[in-house]
């Protein structure tokens, strides 16, 4: 009795831990619980309900308030004109793909995969929409009747029968053909009768038995040409629903109005003219030529005959270490056709390029270009004839316009010495050394001589030579002295340097040094882009004189860009 009242008084009464399937205690589990004891538990991913369940410990040591986690499924699609590939079920779990297949008729072509959700919905669905064919009614060329008339949308698998007319003949030559709508929406051929061009006689198409013979059903392209004074609107011709494109194939061959800058058309201007057709123009007041100018329309379309109207005035030029020292009729602007202007460099150290005179021409262009001055005029100390004399000032190089005193040795002792003058490069002056048999042999500026023959140490035969690139003004074997006066010498012609002075004149300057001899021409290009304007040449010849460069032309004008 005494251990019964103690079992009894101290045994507690607990529910056992819940045993739900597919779901989780929150906040762990334990092995029992006490009446009253309230708890929550969580269903697995994939079933409900989603929320956390909160059930009770009862007295009776049973819990309250569970809920059975069931698994959340997708119920079979419902998807009009399709059917569930590889048959369909009840519902499907979360993540399941399955794919499904549009009717006949009906699109997309293709299966189609859909996938069960965490919502259970179907994801990717795309419904079945049917197939038609649309028929064009404006198909209309060639037709003659299209059955059924009026229908413009078909179901796939229905046709629609189109009657040709004669012209307009299939290919089988047949004047009707039935077109089936298929499953893709498209016509088992294209609906429509078959096209066909004729052989354009009436469009001045010349060689029509070369160019058009053979297939000429719609889309066939052909080359062809026109008939004098007619030209191509296109390179090639193309058949249509609408005959030969384009149209026309060849247009009269005519004139665009000329455009004549400070002109107007005698009589008034057309809008255009026509092959062979001759009119004339006339110059604005104070423009050249004065009277007034034919022109015609050749059979290219193009104007021949054409005179610029200028207005006969040439423009000034730069003048660079230059300056006019004579104009006619005046040395001032404006410079009228006819007008002539004289030039010299500022500095007589210079040298100087191109002509010493140009001229005005009726065109408004210089015949010549301005000429230029640059680099420096100097003379070297003479060598040759120091075994004569003695130099007041020896130096290596003299200044233009420098004298230079000397004074003679034996046996030129007879007179005292005399003065030379530095000129344009060359020392100007006469040696007064003189022996009462022959003076000394006249100083040649960029030459030399050999002796030939001698009396009593004084020279009286002798034969020239010039230095490299030097010309000689004449060829003697030899020169004597005779009667006490010795033969005119020959004279030493300078070479030319092909030098920066080129750039003025839009010309491109060699590669390195280039001398040119005396006489000798030497071809120069243009600047890239440029010629030289009326001649259209892309090169100057310019040539030598006694070193100066003789430039006639320049390269003035800019190529035209197409």
């Amino acid at each position: 009795m005494f251990v019964c009242l103690f079992v009894c008084l101290f045994t507690e009464i607990m529910c056992a831990a819940p045993n739900i399937e597919n779901a989780e205690i929150v906040r762990g589990q334990r092995l029992n619980y006490r009446i009253n004891s309230r708890i929550k538990y969580k269903c697995h991913p994939g079933f409900e309900p989603e929320q956390p369940v909160h059930i009770t410990c009862d007295s009776q040591t049973q819990w309250t308030g569970i809920q059975q986690c069931t698994e959340i499924m997708c119920a079979a699609p419902n998807i009009e004109n399709a059917e569930i590939v590889r048959g369909q079920r009840l519902n499907y779990r979360i993540n399941s793909r399955i794919k499904y297949k549009c009717r006949p008729g009906f699109e997309p072509e293709q299966p189609v995969h859909i996938t069960c959700d965490s919502q259970t919905q179907w994801t990717g669905i795309q419904q079945c929409t049917e197939v038609t064919c649309q028929f064009e009614s404006i198909i209309t060329s060639g037709v003659k009747r299209i059955i059924p008339e009026g229908q413009t949308v078909f179901k796939v698998g229905e046709n629609v029968e189109i009657i040709c007319t004669e012209k307009h003949l299939f290919s089988t030559k047949e004047t009707s053909k039935s077109f089936t709508c298929q499953s893709n929406g498209k016509w088992d051929r294209k609906p429509g009768c078959e096209i066909t061009c004729e052989v354009p006689h009436d469009q001045q198409v010349s060689g029509l038995e070369y160019y058009f013979r053979g297939d000429m059903k719609l889309g066939a392209k052909r080359s062809y040409s026109c008939k004098s004074e007619y030209r191509k609107t296109a390179e090639e011709a193309t058949c249509t629903r609408d005959g030969w494109i384009p149209k026309p194939l060849c247009a009269e061959m005519m004139c665009d109005p000329p455009r004549i800058p400070n002109a107007e058309i005698v009589g008034g201007q057309r809008i255009n003219y026509r092959i062979n057709s001759t009119i004339q123009y006339k110059c604005s007041p104070g423009f050249e030529p004065e009277q007034p100018v034919h022109i015609t329309c050749d059979s290219q379309g193009q104007w021949t005959g054409i005179q610029q109207c200028t207005d006969g005035t040439c423009q000034e030029q730069e003048l660079k270490n230059i300056e006019i020292i004579f104009g006619y009729p005046s040395l001032t602007s404006p410079y009228k056709s006819g007008h002539i202007l004289v030039f010299r460099c500022t500095d007589d150290n210079m040298r100087f390029y191109g002509q010493y005179s140009v001229k005005c021409q009726p065109d408004g262009r210089w015949n010549y270009p301005y000429p230029q001055c640059g680099g420096t005029v100097q003379c070297s100390k003479p060598t040759k004839n120091l075994q004569f004399v003695t130099l007041s000032d020896e130096k290596t190089e003299y200044g233009n316009s420098e004298s230079l005193i000397y004074t003679c040795k034996k046996p030129y002792n007879e007179s005292a010495g005399g003065v030379l003058m530095c000129q344009n490069g060359n020392w100007n002056g006469t040696y007064n050394c003189r022996n009462k048999i022959c003076p000394p042999p006249p100083y040649l500026q960029h030459g030399d001589y050999s002796i030939i023959s001698t009396k009593d140490d004084v020279i009286t035969a002798v034969s020239y030579t010039c230095q490299s690139y030097y010309v000689l003004t004449k060829q003697h074997e030899v020169y004597k002295c005779v009667d006490g006066k010795w033969e005119t010498p020959p004279k030493c012609l300078r070479p030319c340097e092909i030098d920066d002075i080129v750039k003025k004149y839009n010309l491109q300057l060699p590669t390195g040094k280039v001398y040119i001899r005396h006489a000798e021409k030497y071809r120069l290009n243009c600047r890239d882009g440029w010629n030289t304007g009326s001649e259209m040449k892309a090169y100057v010849d310019v040539s030598c004189s006694d070193g100066n460069l003789q430039i006639d032309k320049s390269c003035d004008a800019q190529n035209n860009s197409k």
